[in-house]
């Protein structure tokens, strides 16, 4: 089943384009470090590994998101065979994972979420074997990986606190007088202190990024919100998680596995209370997936039917949701396909994006539209300003300035900059005295760039109807009437001084 994943994926993961987020981590690819400004090294490390060995299509950058999938599927299976799952129950929760209605999409592109999740689910299957063996192994083998999960997003604490304070509610609080425990804090202290030295080196920009995020898109986040996706994330295997949950805390063969239950609580009431995204808990799903496929094995028995009906029926759920989930339809069929779902049932969380509002796209599918349009759009506006030399481009988010080193490329444009995310770390604090022409990239003309100019020109905007970046514009702006370096130090200075970061190039 996990093959069928990876393939099904593969197949599956080119019919609209890259996502805005996978040209910021084509980017972190190009300039590795030991942080960036809203991530860990290690999605930079591993779009590196991808460009350098794969090379940077779209199959290849969603290659170990395909991957990553698999492993996940692989995994629960294994978690319900260390709970005490036969055949049916290692079968009914490598399903549960490839027809829930959120971890298609998990695994559909390249970003730090899919790696989140599979490092979830390897934190719980690696508790589960610790539980069965009582083994220090498995707890020194858990912190290395709380470790590269926290190289990879530092939302793992989601996971670790919970499981910390959960320890305290079972026999296993053993653990915090054990030699294995302190070797396994140990060794994740030392893998993830370069991270943790970069920070310091740079102010802690993970504080300023949390708080962007806190203000732009955390606010939106509502209790009702959040609550009803968690049932619309795994609406088609609901059954089998909530079943995990009477396993973990009723049953008796759940029993020893409690652990992972309070963890799961924990997880809701943190997220909860400092308002997390609602797709922040999908990594806590797999143990309890796993946990209700164990306990529905015991229920049914030697009832046949019901090992038949219970997975077709959540295939049904899964086929009727799948065009949210799987990128397949074409986009017409999919904006009716949103339609049907607003109008019809009555369901518009999956087009709700993070300004709080439903549009006619899932969010992720407008934000693989427009973008080649603007490249082309920004290099018709360097064909007028005629000299690579004394050109620029600025862009006004990742996304643009992504989009445009990506599919510029094949036209030989100038150095793009930006203070969005990481690229705030890479703008230069001096530009060449000789640069008076700036392509300005932006969804309106700031008016600090109009005042600068005595000739700006709008060479055209985005016009694609569903894509996110719709109405972004492109300027040729020339003619300074002040110098443009000197402008352009000063902008720098101001914007690192206000995200408190070190002044250097």
């Amino acid at each position: 089943m996990a093959m069928i994943s990876f393939l099904s994926r593969l197949l599956t993961n080119g019919n609209y384009g890259y996502h805005r987020d996978e040209f910021l981590y084509l980017a972190l690819g190009k300039h590795l470090d030991w942080g960036f400004w809203s991530n860990p090294p290690s999605p930079g490390f591993f779009s590196w590994l991808t460009q350098y060995f794969i090379g940077d299509s779209i199959q290849a950058i969603r290659f170990f998101p395909a991957l990553l999938g698999a492993a996940t599927v692989l995994l629960t299976g294994l978690m319900a065979r260390e709970m005490g799952g036969k055949r049916f129950a290692q079968f009914l929760a490598c399903f549960a994972i490839m027809v829930s209605s959120a971890f298609p999409r998990v695994f559909l592109m390249y970003n730090p979420v899919p790696f989140d999740v599979f490092y979830w689910t390897l934190f719980a299957w690696l508790i589960i074997k610790y539980i069965n063996t009582e083994s220090g192994k498995y707890v020194v083998a858990l912190g290395v990986a709380i470790a590269f999960g926290f190289l990879n997003k530092y939302s793992v604490v989601f996971f670790v606190l919970p499981a910390l304070a959960a320890l305290w509610l079972t026999p296993y609080r053993k653990l915090y007088t054990s030699r294995a425990f302190y070797i396994a804090v140990s060794a994740a202290f030392i893998l993830v202190l370069p991270n943790l030295i970069w920070q310091w080196q740079y102010n802690f920009p993970v504080i300023s990024h949390m708080e962007q995020l806190a203000r732009n898109q955390l606010s939106n986040v509502s209790l009702t919100g959040f609550l009803s996706d968690q049932l619309l994330f795994n609406l088609s295997v609901i059954y089998i998680w909530l079943a995990g949950l009477y396993f973990l805390f009723r049953s008796p063969q759940g029993k020893p596995f409690r652990l992972l239950g309070w963890t799961f609580v924990g997880i809701l009431l943190l997220l909860l209370l400092l308002r997390g995204k609602s797709y922040y808990t999908l990594g806590a799903y797999p143990m309890l997936l796993a946990a209700g496929a164990c306990h529905l094995e015991n229920w049914i028995g030697h009832r046949s039917w019901i090992k038949v009906a219970l997975p077709t029926i959540s295939f049904l759920f899964f086929a009727l949701l799948s065009p949210m989930s799987i990128p397949y339809l074409k986009l017409d069929n999919m904006v009716r396909f949103g339609q049907f779902m607003v109008n019809d049932l009555g369901v518009d969380n999956l087009l709700r994006w993070e300004d709080g509002q439903a549009h006619a796209l899932p969010q992720d599918y407008a934000d693989m539209l427009g973008w080649e349009e603007l490249a082309t759009l920004v290099n018709k506006a360097y064909q007028q300003a005629g000299d690579r030399e004394s050109c620029m481009i600025y862009c006004s988010n990742f996304g643009q300035a992504g989009a445009v080193e990506h599919f510029g490329q094949r036209y030989n444009l100038p150095r793009v900059v930006s203070f969005a995310d990481s690229y705030v770390l890479w703008a230069p604090q001096k530009i060449s005295p000789a640069i008076n022409k700036l392509i300005y990239v932006n969804d309106e003309l700031g008016p600090d760039v109009a005042a600068l100019f005595n000739s700006v020109i709008e060479v055209g905007r985005v016009s694609h109807p569903f894509a996110r970046e719709r109405d972004t514009q492109v300027y040729l702006c020339s003619d300074p009437k002040n110098s443009l370096a000197d402008f352009w130090g000063q902008r720098v200075a101001q914007m690192k001084d206000l995200l408190n970061l070190p002044q250097k190039n």
